[in-house]
């Protein structure tokens, strides 16, 4: 109760001792806001006109001290002029009692404010509910974004060396997931004294799940991992472990990865062989490689082929060629044909072969590097809504040592 007159103040105050408040009583709103500044009070009751510090004057004080904690505030005043009203509004005021003041009417209007800071202090629970949450999630978030930078990091560690060359073939890829780590994998390795395997495989779907899938079947298909590896199979007359054929391959990870939480992947598996320039590769359900023949030619091989892990008895092809030297072979996955543009129109096969056919001479990070930049335009940003993968392989010179 704040009122420069004791008696104005000492009867509404005892009223609100007998209904069970604790009540402080000061003669002005310097002296309020002294105590207000040491303790939180939660209804103010301030007559209007006070020496020092007025009860206008006072709300405004407390309303700029912007407090975590909400005080109720009610202006007594012998004034009922409408404007008078709305100055004090302005002020911060919440009510208004006209003195003198009734024993019912301050009743009325204090359990009124009570209602109010009853429903305050409930949302500052809640909000600091909320908070509590929010910093929680956080972390959280924070730790799961550290733990998808460490993924994504082993994911390109499983990745070959860029610019390589391998026997005859020289190689060059572009690796750009949607997020921290893709569904899409691909490798190029040696399986013996003269042939190079290679693949690029996409898996269903996106984020976590596809990633695992896809850096399994990486390690499935390590070239090294000869015993159980369905890139080398078991010659019993010999001892000795031999190439298998692309179909071979493809049909034993469509029978080892049947069922699989209902993921499926496309797939491209094929193998060079360096000393005689046969091309041997296997599609399943992946798009169709592109062979450029000396830069000019475009030669689109393959019609599809069953995707991988959803029919036990899907049967595989094999497509041959011959790979000259100068010739190159583009791999790639649908994040390239199906990239949008803001107008939802796909970047497509047509729009790719214009551009292989425009730059198949150009040297191959240049012309893997302009691609990119070419679905950048398209799109209007540099971030993909699929994975995006390229593997671009040319076949060179056969020296004269290996003949």
């Amino acid at each position: 109760m704040v009122d420069d007159d004791p008696v104005a103040r000492a009867m509404p105050a005892s009223f609100l001792r007998k209904w069970g408040y604790e009540v402080v009583e000061v003669a002005d709103g310097e002296q309020a806001l002294e105590i207000l500044n040491r303790e939180y009070i939660g209804l103010v009751i301030s007559d209007w006109m006070m020496p020092k510090v007025s009860g206008i004057e006072l709300c405004r004080q407390i309303r700029a001290a912007n407090s975590e904690r909400y005080t109720y505030l009610i202006l007594c005043t012998s004034r009922g002029e409408k404007a008078d009203l709305i100055e004090g509004m302005d002020a911060g005021a919440d009510d208004f009692l006209v003195k003198p003041i009734s024993k019912e009417e301050i009743r009325v209007r204090v359990r009124a404010g009570e209602r109010v800071l009853e429903l305050e202090r409930g949302l500052s629970e809640r909000n600091r509910a909320l908070n509590e949450i929010n910093a929680q999630l956080e972390k959280a978030y924070e730790q799961i974004k550290g733990d998808l930078k460490s993924a994504a990091w082993m994911q390109m560690n499983l990745l070959p060396l860029p610019s390589q060359q391998t026997l005859n073939v020289t190689s060059e890829w572009r690796f750009r997931p949607s997020s921290y780590v893709a569904g899409d994998i691909l490798n190029i390795f040696p399986v013996d004294d003269h042939r190079v395997a290679f693949y690029l495989l996409d898996v269903s779907g996106h984020g976590v799940p596809a990633a695992m899938l896809s850096v399994t079947l990486s390690m499935f298909l390590r070239p090294d991992a000869t015993h159980g590896s369905p890139i080398k199979r078991h010659n019993p007359s010999t001892g000795l472990f031999e190439v298998a054929p692309s179909a071979d391959v493809v049909g034993s990870l469509n029978r080892s990865f049947q069922g699989k939480d209902d993921q499926y992947f496309t797939i491209i598996y094929g193998i060079v062989d360096g000393w005689s320039g046969e091309l041997t590769l296997t599609q399943a359900g992946h798009p169709s490689p592109v062979l450029i023949r000396r830069g000019k030619e475009l030669i689109v091989l393959g019609d599809g082929g069953p995707p991988v892990g959803l029919w036990l008895d899907s049967q595989y092809d094999t497509i041959r060629t011959t790979f000259c030297p100068g010739d190159r072979l583009m791999l790639y996955s649908d994040g390239v044909t199906e990239c949008a543009n803001r107008g939802g129109e796909l970047f497509g096969e047509e729009r790719l072969l214009a551009y292989l056919s425009a730059t198949g001479a150009e040297p191959l990070p240049s012309m893997l590097a302009g691609l990119e930049r070419e679905m950048e335009q398209w799109r209007g940003q540099v971030d993909f809504d699929d994975d995006v993968s390229l593997l671009a392989l040319e076949f060179t010179e056969v020296t004269q040592e290996q003949t």
